[in-house]
């Protein structure tokens, strides 16, 4: 099931959301994800959850510099027609045992070449994700490339990543409109002391304030992600307490899991009755 994290604009939170919800999504949910990228990035996945370096993850993941680490190798493999049910666990890195893995990223590949064998390749891809995982998290550009396109309109789900910033807000609303049947809307780095709050967004663009959920914006986790322990920061602040200066932001991050993994049941309680 391809669970789609997407924004409009850039700097809206998409992979940093991505990185937070995945992880708490598998500390409540038995379920198994992969997460990746359909894009290069500097600061991705990668360096949040496990805070190394790009040479080292191209050591790892991906034997051949030339054929490039990580999902580029996994994608150029499938291109070559050289895959089997086993090829992605060549490839994958775990980052929670048995429930969170990532696909890294070489950064070999140009990204224009990278896109185009992304989105050549797209049905084998998935279909090897998913014989390995019941869920796949993408951190899908914001731009208009190939596979982009191609996986925002093959998504079970979409999560849109917006923020308080009006141009944002209006471009979303005007251009993307078509996207809110299947999505969940995320505010990110949300501010209670801005004049564009929950209420005004919902009022401007006729949605119930339920329908938007903000993740407001928290120095500790930012501190976290960049540093590559986002993984220990989520643990050791799941459960915390009211007065812990977290809890508002890890509630928040709780809440938009909850909601796009029952979304997930939903669908697959759905997908079972149709072939049932």
């Amino acid at each position: 099931m391809k669970i789609v994290f997407w924004s409009n604009a850039r700097n809206c939170g998409v992979t940093s959301n991505l990185a937070a919800i995945s992880i708490a999504s598998v500390m409540r949910f038995p379920w198994k994800i992969i997460t990746l990228e359909n894009h290069h990035s500097l600061n991705n996945l990668g360096c949040a959850f496990l805070g190394m370096p790009r040479t080292n993850i191209l050591c790892e993941a991906g034997a051949n510099y030339y054929e490039g680490g990580g999902s580029e190798g996994f994608i150029r493999n499938i291109y070559r027609g050289n895959y089997n049910q086993s090829l992605l666990e060549q490839y994958i890195q775990e980052v929670i045992h048995n429930h969170l893995y990532y696909l890294p990223q070489g950064q070999v590949i140009p990204s224009e070449l990278f896109d185009y064998e992304f989105n050549h390749s797209i049905d084998l891809i998935f279909q090897l994700i998913n014989h390995f995982a019941e869920i796949s998290f993408i951190d899908t550009a914001c731009c208009n490339s190939l596979s982009s396109k191609t996986i925002l309109e093959e998504a079970d789900l979409i999560v849109i990543n917006l923020c308080q910033d009006p141009k944002v807000l209006e471009d979303f609303f005007l251009n993307y409109n078509s996207l809110l049947s299947k999505a969940i809307i995320l505010v990110s780095k949300y501010s209670s002391r801005s004049i564009f709050s929950i209420r005004k967004i919902a009022k401007m663009y006729r949605l119930s304030p339920e329908e938007l959920l903000p993740i407001p914006y928290n120095e500790s986790f930012w501190s976290a992600y960049n540093c590559g322990s986002l993984v220990e920061f989520m643990i050791s602040n799941y459960l915390c307490k009211q007065d812990n200066p977290n809890y508002f932001f890890i509630q928040a991050v709780k809440k938009a899991a909850y909601q796009i993994m029952k979304k997930v049941e939903l669908r697959k309680v759905a997908q079972s009755e149709k072939l049932g």
